[in-house]
C-alpha cells in the first residue's frame, strides 16, 4: 500500500485529495495544527498528527520514515499587505522546513501545490516555458509562492525527487471560504461590481487526481500548470447567480475604476483594523487577462478539463448539502 503524508489537509484542495487518495487505497497521515477545524478531514480513514509548518521539530515527528509521497498543500493565500510577514514565513519558511524534514525522513517523493500566480503578471499566454516575473512582484502572495518553489527546487538539489503543481481558478466541494464566499455575497445582494479579468477553470477533483498522478509519473523536477475553460469572471459571477435564482444586475468597472476602487476600499479597512473584502493585490490578479497554453498536464498526467457549469453546480451543491447557502 502506498504512503501519503499531506500538509493542509483542512483546506479545500487538501481534503479533495485526502478523499481521492482514499479512494486510491492510499494509506494518508495529515498534519494540522492544534485547535483546526477537522470536520471535513475526520470524514476520511486517515491518521492524524498535531504540528505546524515553522516548527521543523513536529514536521520531523509528524512525517512517517519512508513514506512514498509527501503532498504540500498548506499554504497562507492571504492577499493583504498587513498579513505579508506572516505569509512569507508559512509559504517559504514553511515549506523549507516540509522539505527538509521530507529529506531527513526518506521521503521518496514530495508533491507542492503552488499556483499558477507564481508565475506573476504576464503579457502574453501563460505556459510552464514562461519566465516567471513574480520574483519582482508587489503581490506578496506572488512572490512568496515563486519562493516556496524554489525552496522545493533547492531540495531537489539536494536529492528530493520533486514535481511542482500550479492550479488556476479552483471549483468544487468543500470549497467554504474563496468561491463559497462569492456565492454568499451574491445571495445576500452584496456584489456591487464585478472585475475586468479573466481566468482559466478546474474543478478540485482533477487536481487533486493531477496531484496523484504527479506523484506516481510526473517528471521529476517538472511545474505543470493546470489548465482549463477560459472565462471572464463576470460570466463566472453571472452564472453563480444563475444557480442562485437571483440576477445579477452589477457593472462590469474599468481595470483602471476596479484597481482605485480596492484602493480606497484598504484604505477605509485600514482605520477599521478589519480584513477588507477587496485589497489592491486582489483586485490586481482580478483585474488581469490570465490566459494560459499548455496541455503538459493534460498529455502527461491525464488530467481532464471540466465546464464551467459543472464546476460551479458541484460547488453550489456542496455548498448547499452542507446548509452554508
Amino acid at each position: 500500500m502506498k504512503t501519503a503524508f499531506v500538509t493542509g489537509g483542512t483546506g479545500f484542495i487538501g481534503v479533495n485529495l485526502v478523499d481521492q487518495l482514499v479512494r486510491q487505497s492510499w494509506s494518508v497521515t495529515c498534519l494540522h495544527r492544534e485547535g483546526s477545524e477537522l470536520r471535513y478531514l475526520k470524514r476520511h480513514p486517515v491518521e492524524l498528527r498535531v504540528g505546524d509548518l515553522l516548527d521543523a521539530d513536529s514536521l520531523r515527528r509528524a512525517i512517517p520514515q519512508g513514506v512514498n509521497t509527501v503532498f504540500h498543500v498548506a499554504a497562507d493565500t492571504s492577499s493583504w499587505s498587513r498579513l505579508d510577514a506572516g505569509q512569507t514565513a508559512t509559504n517559504v519558511t514553511g515549506t523549507r522546513n516540509v522539505v527538509n524534514a521530507a529529506r531527513e525522513r526518506g521521503a521518496k517523493r514530495f508533491v507542492l501545490t503552488s499556483t499558477a500566480s507564481a508565475y506573476g503578471p504576464q503579457k502574453g499566454p501563460l505556459s510552464e516555458e514562461s519566465p516567471s516575473t513574480a520574483a519582482t512582484s508587489w503581490v506578496n502572495y506572488e512572490r512568496s509562492k515563486w519562493l516556496s518553489e524554489q525552496e522545493v527546487r533547492q531540495g531537489s538539489r539536494n536529492g528530493l525527487s520533486a514535481v511542482i503543481m500550479n492550479p488556476c481558478a479552483v471549483f468544487g466541494p468543500c470549497d467554504t471560504s474563496v468561491w463559497g464566499q462569492v456565492f454568499r455575497s451574491i445571495r445576500d445582494g452584496k456584489m456591487a461590481v464585478l472585475p475586468p479579468g479573466a481566468l482559466p477553470v478546474n474543478h478540485v477533483t482533477e487536481v487533486a487526481r493531477a496531484h496523484i498522478a504527479a506523484a506516481q509519473r510526473g517528471s521529476d523536477g517538472a511545474n505543470y500548470i493546470l489548465n482549463g475553460e477560459y472565462h471572464t469572471l463576470a460570466e463566472i459571477f453571472r452564472q453563480m447567480a444563475r444557480l442562485l435564482g437571483v440576477e445579477l444586475r452589477a457593472p462590469v468597472l474599468p481595470r483602471t475604476v476596479f484597481k482605485t476602487l480596492a484602493r480606497c476600499v484598504a484604505m477605509a479597512a485600514s482605520l477599521t483594523g478589519k480584513t477588507p473584502e477587496m485589497t489592491p493585490e486582489m483586485a490586481e490578479i482580478l483585474s488581469r487577462d490570465n490566459r494560459v497554453v499548455t496541455d503538459r498536464a493534460e498529455r502527461e498526467l491525464d488530467y481532464h478539463r471540466v465546464p464551467l457549469e459543472q464546476c460551479l453546480r458541484d460547488s453550489y451543491d456542496w455548498l448547499k448539502a452542507e446548509g452554508l447557502l
